[in-house]
């Protein structure tokens, strides 16, 4: 009995255990619908508001996500305001308001997408809370499209900015001043501003990097359109972002390796190197060049008895002088490369490349030859940069090539020589290449840049040409290319970027309407109509 009374014990437990254990419920449809505002204090547009707190409920529990840099309050507070809950999940939104506000103005919370439904995540998209101080609420609004002046397409959260075109504004006021109104584009392209007071306006854009509403010329792009413009409820605008170019500054002034002084600068590069003068006044030989990848300027120096080195700038009209400190006591051997291995394509050029300012050249110990020992004619070309020789030769499809440097053929600027170096490299057939033709249709008569480009935008080849012309990029690698054409207003050859403070824009930049796959072996004709 005893056994059976214990055995009775156990099982009573047990189902005691089980019914008091909460299962979740499974099946059922996955909850996809956003929260549902349910009420507001203030209620949503309401007009005279006077008071410094708000709520909003919701009809579930909710969670914020990249509030900062969803959230945008126009026209914008001088403080931000404080948001609960931040966090932890809740049913309300409470903001308490630090600013003193403008009278008679309509206030607009736009939260983007940053609340969410706290179970599944699902975004309250472009959510807005709107009040007026006044006894109305203000009813214009404007749209447009962002586009970048060069990329082909924009970044992201891009901040659209309007003056108000009256006393007050200046011509400096964007780098200044907070704007009369705001929005952004967060991942979109498009962007609106609603509930505008009726007059005219001066209409901008930023890549707003610091995220203060403020033009920063160093780190933020803009657009603007020069003359002021009158709201309409049908306004349609489309601003190009660009990116000024910096006036030349140097960066920094650094040490690399002995005798090796690097000079990183910022804007054009529309300075030189004068001299250099040791703490004795005696003069130093120098070499100089700029890098080719970066806003550098390299200078190579002979062996002096000082510990430190007067680098004479001249820069434009006046000379600016920079003091090194000299305390590397290692000199950078030489040591040779090519800038191709393995395959060398069709489009390619060969370089040898060089750590250290190549001087001279022996051409008689540096051979090319072929998979069957014959020597391959070449010529050795010194290019602009100090450090670069251009190998040039008339290349033979599918195959070997074997390049070899014997001892002491090159010598560099402090008199060092080579140790003996060969490499191999090889050519493909040339029916492993494709080929674009495009017929260029100009309706507008500039000069253009027409430029071939990876899928990624790495640059790949390009033609200047002032009349409607067919243009033939052959011997191009397997893989997707976009093509882009510059309006080269000025006939300098390149692109140049705009100028807020001059009201000057950038030179237009037009893209090919489509990616273009080239195939080996195939031939693709394209018309690009230029307008």
């Amino acid at each position: 009995m005893k056994y059976y009374s214990f055995f009775f014990v156990i099982i009573i437990s047990f189902s005691l255990f089980s019914c008091a254990r909460v299962g979740r419920p499974t099946g059922g449809e996955k909850d996809v619908l956003p929260p549902i505002t349910i009420s507001a204090s203030p209620d949503f547009e309401s007009t005279n508001f006077t008071g410094g707190k708000i709520k909003i409920n919701f009809n579930e529990y909710i969670k914020f996500k990249d509030l900062n840099q969803q959230l945008v309050i126009s026209p914008p507070l001088k403080y931000s305001p404080e948001i609960a809950p931040l966090g932890f999940p809740s049913k309300q939104i409470v903001i308490k308001i630090k600013d003193t506000l403008k009278e008679n103005t309509t206030y607009t919370f736009n939260f983007g997408n940053a609340i969410l439904d706290n179970s599944e995540g699902n975004p309250l998209k472009r959510f807005k809370y709107l009040f007026s101080t006044g006894d109305y609420l203000d009813s214009l609004q404007m749209s447009g499209t962002i586009k970048d002046a060069f990329l082909q397409n924009p970044e992201p959260n891009i901040s659209v900015l309007l003056y108000v075109a009256d006393s007050t504004y200046y011509d400096s006021i964007v780098y200044k001043s907070k704007p009369n109104y705001v929005t952004n584009t967060l991942d979109s392209i498009g962007f609106s501003i609603t509930n505008i007071k009726n007059g005219n306006y001066y209409l901008f854009a930023l890549k707003d990097r610091n995220k203060n509403l403020l033009f920063d010329p160093k780190d933020d792009k803009i657009a603007f359109i020069e003359e002021p413009i009158t709201i309409t409820n049908d306004s349609i605008y489309t601003l190009s972002l660009f990116k000024e170019q910096p006036e030349f500054a140097v960066k920094n002034v650094s040490e690399l390796s002995k005798n090796h002084i690097i000079i990183g600068y910022e804007g054009i590069l529309d300075a030189s190197i004068e001299n250099l003068v040791d703490t004795k006044s005696n003069t130093v030989a120098f070499l100089s060049y700029k890098d080719i990848k970066t806003d550098s300027l390299h200078i190579w120096h002979k062996n002096i008895d000082s510990d430190s080195l007067f680098i004479n700038m001249k820069h434009r009209d006046s000379v600016v002088v920079f003091t090194q400190r000299l305390r590397s006591k290692k000199m950078d051997s030489i040591q040779l490369s090519l800038n191709k291995s393995g395959t060398l394509h069709w489009r390619d050029s060969l370089y040898m490349l060089s750590n250290v300012p190549i001087s001279s050249i022996d051409d008689n110990q540096i051979k090319l030859i072929d998979k069957d020992s014959i020597e391959i004619p070449f010529k050795i070309l010194k290019d602009r940069v100090a450090t670069r020789l251009l190998i040039d030769f008339e290349k033979e499809e599918n195959k070997d090539y074997v390049f070899s440097v014997l001892p002491s053929a090159i010598t560099d600027y402090f008199g060092q020589k080579n140790d003996s170096l060969s490499f191999k490299f090889r050519t493909k057939k040339l029916e492993d290449y494709g080929k674009i033709v495009i017929d260029v249709q100009a309706e507008m008569n500039t000069p253009l840049i027409i430029e071939l480009l990876s899928e990624k935008g790495i640059l790949i080849a390009k033609e200047f040409i002032d009349t409607e012309k067919e243009l033939v990029f052959d011997h191009l690698q397997t893989g997707k290319y976009q093509l882009r054409a510059i309006y080269d207003e000025n006939d300098n050859k390149k692109w140049d970027t705009g100028s807020f403070i001059k009201k000057i824009h950038p030179e237009k930049v037009q893209y090919f309407y489509e990616i273009i796959d080239v195939r080996a072996n195939w031939s693709i004709s394209e018309i690009f109509v230029i307008k």
